[in-house]
């Protein structure tokens, strides 16, 4: 379509544009307008009087790296489009195009702007977005007399602004959004009184609110969103000079607004106001009636607020009312509110989630229903918002009259049973979102597939012939969840801009996934480079992604998402970087699996000092070519080595066969490896770096390991974790073990041993004198173990045997373990008796039996057990009775017997109960 549009351009004006093709064209002697595809060329090359054009714009030269020859000889040029160009540096020679009056260069990779933009004096309008790199701006940009718009939006590194920017009086437009880093806004405020647009959302260190925001009399836009101006702020004075203002956003998860000022009722132009997030406010000021223009008001998160049904009953030209999480404990300060939406006729978008106990409070079923229904009179209603209210059980027939709507979230309402039938006649219904609906029978919702998608989950479709994909359906979904698949069929790249992911602030989690061998109409690297998320984004999967690079906005995650809490990438075949997530300042969790084309993990992923602050999980997973990852990295001007996951406490090491961890071990409390034998094997006698600190080692805990082929005595790691308290080997082919290694585990609380090969248990457990517990599961038919290991085993209070599959019969030295307080035997499929020749369990006061169908009756022993407080038996179909000692247990008041599916032994103990007069008998 691109080139379509030029052709028939060139068709009109053939004489005025000049459009040059990667083969050269000679053409162009007369043009004024030009469109190229080599930003690396001369200009001379391709016409011979340069200084004859006035537009110039590059088109698919991001993989060319921009010189400024291709446009330095344009000298009376006034517009220059470098928007689709790599912009390695702007170039030195851009000070030469005197005449310039537009220029357009977003992503610029280096970290400074050349001084001699600011001889641009005629210029009026700059765009330098998402310049990420970018430190500082030139100290003499206040000589740009003429700029009238400034985007510097996304340039998330950039630091204090010059004090000469204050001598843009000029400016109209100033967007600094995302500039987390950009400092000395508020010096120069109170110069730009020409300003009609301010966006500063996000911007973390501007300081406190300024008094010269009041002077800003013309301004109609302001952003304050998520600025420290809104830090610890109790109210916002200054208002009532900004009459103008048709946008107002003070949405602040920080706020402490705790009041409105009165003088907000002056801002009658006002169309959009956003106080999400501000759950300090009340009261709203009486004068909020008086905001009769409002068009967009969203006051989700408010917990507090009060007076809402009041305020809103004059502003009958709402179009958008957010009202989520409105409630706050047993509040009902939105009761009323159905009274005054039925006025509110031209409400398209209404959002109720988790607010209707304040609005009618625990009340029946039948009457939620009944209050739901008052929705039905808003016939212009597009989007409805009913989800996470746990109360609503039912939906009225009657909502099949809402004709125009598209979207009903219904996700987390855990009581509702079912969608009327009715609704399935809305032909205008796209989006049905039952995620969560748990008692919802969901098999019912058939009928809905044809015309509408079930979301979370939308599968991408290619059109036929030259039509895109379905994709574009998306445009109108702002769910909190979505799951995007099969994206190798999307047709064109403008299909994902479409749908515009970065205006979606409702979606918290993003799942991506691309069928990693199918066949591509578009490269997955231009489909993703246009689907940016919101900056609100929690949690991001990425799947199946086959392109070697990422866009931009991945490399510059931190300052683009920095509210990701959970980070997973899988199948990625192609890819070779990592994007620097150690500077996510919230992630929690990181995943990473398959990606074959990754062979080391450095400091490249911490992208700087700082890194990984909040990271409490880490698995790497399938990674069969990896080979290395340095748990350390340098920071500082000495380079001082620091653990790159200071605060990790789970770490998961699933299927990498090749991977060795230099130069220590990270500190996670719990280890899990499974098939990674030289994260098991590969270790020195000693460690070196921050770990050896004995401080720092002993913050392991919990180790797993599975299925390891490298024998116990060569399980270098366990020299290195003293306070081991806890140790499950699960199917690992030889446990002979040595004494250096035997003695790393004298810390042992906990030990299971899974998958076991051996008919008889290492003799090494006699050598563990604190454990206190031990799981065994056996493949072996016996279970044989020398006397004097149990005999050394004092500290032993429970053992459990599950899962011996083969075995028929107990091992003979069970009833010696006299200290043992809790025995469990569960999934002995063969086991068909319980006898031992001595029974010393003296101490035992739990004794739980499940799954085990071959035993058919229970021992006599079990009256012996003086000590005993519980006994539990599930799932032992042959059991038809107690055992006649049981009458011995009469005397023990304290003791608990359950009995879990069972059904012969449940159906016995009806008919005994007065006989076995066991008063604490409980059944299921």
């Amino acid at each position: 379509m691109h080139e379509l549009v030029h052709e028939v351009a060139r068709s009109i004006m053939v004489d005025e544009i000049f459009y040059s093709s990667t083969e050269g064209n000679s053409e162009g002697s007369n043009c004024r307008y030009a469109l190229l595809t080599d930003c690396s060329k001369p200009l001379k090359m391709l016409t011979t009087t340069p200084t004859k054009i006035r537009a110039l714009h590059f088109l698919h030269s991001d993989k060319t790296v921009l010189h400024g020859i291709a446009f330095s000889s344009a000298r009376c040029l006034r517009v220059l489009d470098l928007s689709e160009c790599f912009v390695q540096k702007l170039p030195d020679s851009i000070g030469q195009l005197k005449q310039l009056r537009y220029l357009k260069a977003p992503d610029i990779r280096d970290q400074t702007i050349p001084t001699s933009i600011t001889k641009l004096s005629k210029l009026n309008y700059l765009n330098l977005c998402g310049s990420q790199r970018i430190l500082t701006l030139p100290e003499s940009i206040g000589r740009m007399e003429g700029l009238m718009h400034l985007d510097l939006s996304w340039c998330s590194q950039l630091g204090e602004l010059p004090i000469s920017f204050g001598k843009l009086k000029k400016l109209a437009h100033l967007n600094l959004s995302n500039c987390s880093q950009v400092s000395g806004v508020s010096e120069s405020l109170g110069s730009l009184t020409e300003l009609q647009y301010l966006n500063l959302s996000s911007c973390r260190k501007i300081g406190k609110l300024p008094r010269e925001l009041g002077s800003l009399v013309g301004l109609q836009y302001l952003n304050l969103s998520r600025s420290s101006y809104l830090d610890g702020v109790k109210s916002i004075e200054g208002l009532s000079t900004l009459t103008k203002l048709e946008y107002l956003n003070l949405s602040s998860e920080l706020s402490y607004i705790g009041r409105l000022p009165e003088a907000l009722g002056c801002l009658i132009e006002l169309k959009y106001l956003s106080l999400s997030g501000c759950r300090g406010i009340e009261d709203l000021p009486k004068s909020f009636g008086s905001l009769i223009n409002l068009v967009h008001l969203d006051f989700s998160r408010c917990y507090r607020v009060g007076g809402i049904p009041e305020a809103l009953s004059g502003l009958t030209k709402l179009q958008h009312l957010n009202l989520s999480h409105c409630g706050y404990g047993n509040q009902l300060h939105l009761r009323g509110l159905p009274e005054v939406l039925r006025n509110l006729a031209e409400l398209r978008h209404l959002n109720l989630s988790n607010c209707l106990d304040a609005i009618i409070g625990h009340r029946s079923a039948g009457e939620n229903k009944s209050f739901v229904e008052f929705i039905n009179t808003l016939s212009n209603l597009e989007h409805l918002d009913l989800s996470k209210n746990a109360s609503l059980s039912s939906l009225p027939e009657s909502l099949s009259s809402l004709q125009k709507l598209r979207t009903l979230d219904l996700s987390g309402c855990s009581k509702l049973e079912r969608v009327p039938e009715s609704i399935a006649a809305i032909n205008s219904l796209k989006f049905l979102i039952v995620k969560n609906c748990w008692k919802l029978d969901k098999t019912r919702l058939s009928r809905f597939n044809d015309n509408s998608m079930l979301l979370p989950l939308f599968t991408v479709q290619a059109g036929d012939g030259e039509s895109s994909s379905n994709l574009v359906e998306l445009h109108d979904a702002n769910p909190a969840e979505l799951e995007i698949s099969n994206l190798e069929n999307v047709k064109f790249a403008k299909d994902a801009h479409r749908i515009k992911l970065l205006q979606k602030h409702r979606i918290l989690k993003l799942k991506l996934h691309w069928t990693s061998s199918a066949k591509r109409y578009v490269k997955d690297m231009k489909v993703l480079k246009e689907l940016l998320p919101s900056i609100t984004l929690e949690h991001f999967e990425i799947q199946g992604y086959n392109s070697v690079n990422f866009p931009d906005w991945l490399f510059g995650i931190s300052s683009f998402l920095p509210n990701l809490v959970v980070v997973k990438m899988d199948d990625l075949m192609m890819c070779k970087n990592i994007p620097p997530l150690g500077q996510l300042p919230n992630l929690q969790e990181l995943v990473l699996r398959r990606m074959p084309s990754i062979k080391k993990i450095d400091a490249e992923l911490c992208g700087g000092e700082r890194a990984f602050p909040m990271l409490r999980k880490f698995m790497l997973s399938d990674m069969e070519r990896l080979e290395e990852w340095s748990t350390t990295y340098p920071c500082g001007a000495i380079a001082v080595d620091q653990f790159m996951f200071p605060n990790l406490q789970i770490l998961e090491i699933l299927d990498c066969p090749k991977l060795r961890l230099k130069p220590c071990r990270p500190t996670a409390a719990k280890w899990d490896i499974r098939n990674s034998d030289n994260v098991i094997s590969s270790w020195a006698e000693t460690e070196t770096g921050p770990s050896a600190d004995s401080s720092i080692s002993c913050l392991v805990s919990h180790l797993v390991v599975a299925f390891c082929k490298v024998p116990l005595h060569q399980w270098r790691l366990l020299h290195h974790l003293p306070c081991l308290s806890s140790l499950s080997i699960n199917s690992c082919n030889d446990l002979t073990g040595s004494p250096e290694i035997i003695q790393g585990l004298s810390s042992l609380h906990s030990l299971s041993l899974h998958g076991i090969h051996e008919a008889e248990l290492p003799k090494w457990l006699a050598e563990l004198p604190s454990l206190q517990k031990l799981c065994i599961s056996s493949k072996c038919p016996e279970l044989k173990a020398s006397q004097e290991i149990f005999a050394q085993l004092n500290s032993l209070q429970s053992l459990q045997l599950t899962s011996c599959e083969s075995m028929e019969s107990l091992p003979q030295w069970l009833g010696d373990l006299t200290f043992l307080q809790e025995l469990e035997i569960s999934h002995c499929p063969l086991l068909n008796n319980l006898h031992v020749s001595s029974m010393q369990l003296h101490s035992l006061g739990k004794l739980h039996l499940g799954y085990c169908r071959s035993i058919l009756e229970l021992p006599q022993w079990l009256g012996d057990l003086t000590a005993l407080t519980e006994l539990t038996i599930w799932n032992c179909e042959g059991i038809k009775s107690l055992p006649e000692s049981t009458h011995q247990l009469n005397k023990l008041k304290n003791i608990q017997i359950v009995i879990v599916s069972c059904p012969k032994l449940k159906k016995w103990c009806e008919l005994k109960r007065d006989d076995i007069k066991i008063s604490h008998l409980e059944k299921v």
